[in-house]
């Protein structure tokens, strides 16, 4: 028996703390994997980098964090779930003060490589640290707190990071995270040392380890950079997408026989695990990809500042605050497949919705589908969450977390990847459509060009204007395109819901 089953559970004040130290651990970790997008300008400039070295202060994070995530697993079940989050939090504090001090862009690089490492353990784990310390008829309240940080960090990191980096410099978007994590630390050490979990000395499967760490890193880095080497083009991403599949496959093979395993394969026997993992990766892949690429629209397309772009995605985190727990709490007495379906029913409107999306556009729309958006959330989030990890036995929930996560994550990397690819693409379509619908004699062109002429006297700038009018237009269209493919993908995964039981109680009856 472990210590965490013998002693009495925590009540009221401590609860709470304990709750907020978790959390707030996990929000520090979601946050800064966008916090630092819209500073990457200020940081590449202040450290001598290029725009495109810039990028990889976002990339060697992500890909650290998938490297480490599907291994939490391993680590906990070595060294102890509350000792590894106190470790990951102390860690992850003194590598942000070390990121915030960097004094070159190499030096920032590694320190990012470093944060990443930690900040995959704080993931999995704050949501396992959740499930063991509120008994299991509180779980879906545990997870719905839980789920507000992995659904408001993503959307408030961009819109903190660009007022931060604007008011006090770009150090401190990695600064405050040092107090928080200390915050976190002493107060998990003091409340849950007594929840530590079961420690077992296992024999480390070190060819499993490093297939495990070459296919993942080649794959992430394939993702992150494959937009800009143009995929399949490279032999670069092409070397290291055929890597990775033939890694991930050898894993599976070692794996499967190994007595002492990296990853717990026997978690994907587990139906409503594998169902809820699948639905929520292909729900997050679509999800992540409106939220990346609506900002960059309102910015290059719209000409908004990066603190309004992200002031009009606020909206979305609104909703999630409030109807997360009590969803969550709700789940027990509810039919989970139906909520499932009213909450993707609603997430499609919302794309078709951001799909007639036009130059004309008004702030006002963009903060409403947002808002709208958010509420939708939680209806998906909460139900394949809970459904998907509650259940699992205590022994297993670092494990399946980590994997989770880890899969959760990978989609939304490939979402991103797909997104900005088919974006570029469709606009290079929309434009060359919309040139050829613009005949030089046409009377449209005509007073078009008198107009521009009229205000530009300079025929090569009232060219310009047209094309950047021509290529707003495209730019948009495109945008709309990948909001309705969307559509098309998100909707179907309402009839796959019902393959979910009805309720979580279900489900821990029969495990």
């Amino acid at each position: 028996m472990s210590t965490a089953e013998s002693e009495p559970r925590l009540r009221g004040l401590p609860l709470a703390l304990a709750t907020l130290a978790v959390a707030m651990a996990s929000f520090m970790n979601i946050l800064d994997t966008t916090i630092a997008i819209v500073a990457l300008p200020t940081i590449s400039g202040n450290l001598a980098a290029t725009p495109s070295q810039g990028s990889w202060v976002i990339t060697v994070y992500s890909v650290c964090l998938a490297v480490i995530l599907p291994l939490s697993g391993w680590i906990t079940r070595r060294y102890g779930e509350v000792r590894v989050f106190i470790i990951a939090v102390v860690l992850f504090s003194l590598t942000s003060w070390l990121c915030a001090i960097a004094t070159s862009f190499n030096e920032l690089l590694l320190f990012r490589a470093l944060q990443g490492f930690s900040g995959g353990l704080l993931l999995p784990l704050s949501q396992a640290l959740l499930l063991r310390i509120y008994p299991p008829e509180k779980h879906g309240l545990a997870l719905g707190i839980w789920g507000i940080t992995s659904a408001v960090a993503p959307v408030l990191g961009p819109l903190i990071g660009g007022y931060i980096t604007d008011n006090f410099g770009w150090p401190w978007i990695f600064l405050i995270n040092t107090p928080v994590g200390l915050f976190c630390a002493v107060v998990c050490w003091n409340l849950l040392r007594r929840f530590e979990s079961e420690t077992r000395r296992e024999p480390v499967d070190i060819i499993g380890l490093a297939l495990l760490m070459v296919g993942v890193i080649c794959f992430q880095l394939a993702l992150d950079r494959g937009h800009e080497l143009d995929w399949l083009d490279s032999t670069q991403i092409t070397v290291m997408l055929v890597v990775s599949v033939i890694c991930f496959f050898v894993f599976l093979a070692w794996e499967s026989g190994e007595a002492h395993p990296v990853v717990d394969l026997s978690l994907f026997t587990h139906r409503n695990f594998v169902t809820g993992t699948l639905l929520i990766s292909v729900f997050f892949l679509c999800y992540v990809t409106a939220t990346v690429l609506y900002p960059i629209w309102l910015q290059t397309t719209m000409g908004y500042s990066a603190t309004w772009a992200g002031l009009v995605m606020a909206p979305f985190g609104l909703a999630p605050m409030i109807l997360m727990p009590l969803i969550g709490q709700r789940m027990r007495q509810w039919d989970a497949r139906p909520t499932v379906m009213f909450g993707i029913a609603v997430f499609a409107l919302t794309f078709y919705l951001q799909s007639l999306t036009s130059t004309e556009t008004s702030a006002g729309f963009v903060a409403a589908v947002r808002l709208m958006m958010g509420a939708a959330m939680p209806f998906v989030w909460m139900p394949l969450m809970i459904l998907t990890l509650v259940g699992l036995p205590a022994e297993k929930m670092a494990s399946a977390t980590g994997i989770f996560n880890f899969v959760r994550m990978l989609a939304s990397s490939l979402g991103t990847a797909a997104g900005v690819t088919l974006w570029d693409d469709r606009t290079i379509f929309h434009h060359s459509r919309i040139a050829e619908s613009i005949a030089v004699d046409s009377p449209q062109y005509q007073q078009t060009s008198e107009l521009l002429a009229q205000r530009l006297p300079d025929p090569g700038a009232v060219l310009a204007a047209l094309e950047q009018a021509v290529y707003m237009q495209a730019r948009t269209l495109a945008l709309d395109d990948i909001f309705y493919v969307s559509a098309v993908i998100v909707l179907p995964l309402a009839l796959v819901a019902w393959l979910l039981p009805a309720h979580s109680a279900d489900m821990e009856t029969r495990q």
